[in-house]
């Protein structure tokens, strides 16, 4: 069957006839072909700036080449400088200027000290003061120094005098274990701007005065101790500034091990008292301790030394066998023993002296029992001299 049968076929099921059916060609044609794209010239695309691959005849991509573009793209400009008719000059802050007059005056008082130190180094040593004078020092840190340097400048007195702390520790933790407020003034702005230290004592717990270190900055402790490297009786001088009778008692307290402070305290002491604890690391630094006081000239000729046993705990047995051994050890040159009492420590955060109170513990009575005896051995240091004289 072909496709005219097809038609008449069609034409008999409607009842015509396919006689009047004519069938012609059109000469359009009507089959959908895949839509093609406009190919962009070459130059057009140069003119863009894009780069343009080159495709050999079997179509394999050959290299891109860059093409620069035949017109100039102009960056937008950015104006960084703009011009200002009526500029605006900030004065230097106040502080900058109270800071310079400060420097000045700073650079005034030092000059000044470097001429005194060099007209001081000319005349030797000076004569010695007439206050007794005890240093409280130890080979390292953590035996409790402070807080027994305090404890004696509360108990310590001798008849018709005064007793004054002297904070030689840029620690400056003095001033709260003697109930002081916080100052900033103390001994060291003192020694670098020429003030005397007698204008500087603070009033104490149980009458006792204090001058603290002092608030120094890096740069400042740095200068201080250089007048102290210089002059090996730095504070012998400084001492014999002060007004000091011979019934007034000057305790020392010094950092921990070999320092400037140190020998500066040496040079001047009358008693010299070394602290310790009873463990290993305070008896391993006795011989240092030992070493240095017997340096010629590191002291002075008529002072005298000894050892206190701080912090001791007696229901450790380690600490009675410590104990034990530090007394052999020692011999003659162990002045005393303090017991462990967590209340010394305690009254600080309190802000209490425990010594004044009714009902002192073993620790406290320890501590009374060795102001006694360093209270006879500077009266008789007074005695003697006394006598000399």
């Amino acid at each position: 069957m072909n496709r005219t049968d097809d038609i008449s076929n069609l034409f008999k099921r409607f009842g015509a006839s396919a006689d009047s059916y004519l069938e012609f060609d059109s000469p359009l044609d009507f089959k959908e072909k895949p839509s093609t794209l406009t190919p962009i010239a070459p130059e057009l695309l140069v003119d863009a700036g894009i780069e343009v691959p080159l495709i050999d005849s079997m179509g394999v991509l050959l290299e891109v080449q860059p093409l620069e573009p035949t017109f100039a793209v102009k960056p937008l400009a950015i104006v960084t400088d703009v011009p200002n008719d009526n500029p605006v000059t900030s004065p230097a802050p106040l502080r900058h200027l109270l800071a310079e007059v400060a420097m000045a005056r700073l650079a005034e008082a030092q000059a000044l000290n470097e001429e005194a130190l060099r007209q001081a180094l000319s005349q030797g040593r000076p004569a010695k003061c007439k206050a007794r004078i005890l240093a409280v020092v130890s080979s390292k840190g953590g035996v409790g120094k402070t807080t027994l340097c305090a404890a004696l400048a509360s108990t310590l007195h001798l008849k018709g005098g005064q007793t004054l702390a002297i904070d030689l520790d840029p620690q400056n933790a003095m001033q709260y274990h003697l109930g002081v407020q916080p100052d900033v003034a103390g001994m060291g702005s003192a020694s670098l701007t020429g003030e005397s230290w007698s204008d500087l004592l603070l009033p104490g717990s149980a009458e006792s005065l204090l001058l603290p270190y002092g608030a120094l900055t890096e740069e400042e402790r740095h200068t201080l101790e250089r007048y102290m490297a210089n002059d090996r009786h730095w504070l012998a001088r400084q001492l014999a500034r002060m007004t000091l009778d011979e019934n007034d008692v000057v305790i020392l307290d010094t950092p921990p091990g070999r320092t400037l402070y140190l020998e500066q305290a040496l040079d001047v002491a009358d008693q010299i008292v070394v602290v310790t604890n009873t463990d290993a690391a305070s008896f391993l630094t006795l011989d240092q301790m030992d070493s240095l006081l017997a340096i010629p000239n590191m002291r002075a000729p008529s002072s005298e030394y000894s050892y206190v046993i701080n912090q001791f705990d007696t229901s450790r047995e380690f600490s009675r066998d410590m104990h034990e051994v530090l007394k052999r050890r020692l011999g003659g040159k162990l002045l005393g023993v303090v017991s462990m009492d967590h209340a010394l420590g305690e009254a600080l955060a309190y802000g209490h002296n425990p010594l004044l109170g009714a009902g002192s513990s073993p620790a406290c009575q320890d501590l009374l029992n060795l102001s006694e005896q360093l209270k006879s051995r500077l009266e008789f240091t007074c005695t003697a001299e006394l006598c000399v004289s």
